[in-house]
């Protein structure tokens, strides 16, 4: 399990940007587009979900 402000400090560091959303957080970078859910802990499975669809290889 990673902390969603973790998961938050690397795709801010990667270039997107928080543009709103209800249950979950909707980040973009114009190109690259991913949802962030509004849990305390993101599942390490969904983390690297997360990290394909907004374009970090890491």
């Amino acid at each position: 399990m990673v902390k969603r402000k973790e998961v938050t400090d690397i795709l801010r560091s990667a270039g997107l940007k928080p543009t709103g959303g209800t249950n979950h957080e909707h980040w973009t970078d114009g190109v690259h587009f991913t949802q962030v859910p509004r849990h305390r802990e993101i599942p390490n499975a969904l983390f690297e979900k997360i990290k394909k669809q907004a374009g970090i290889k890491k």
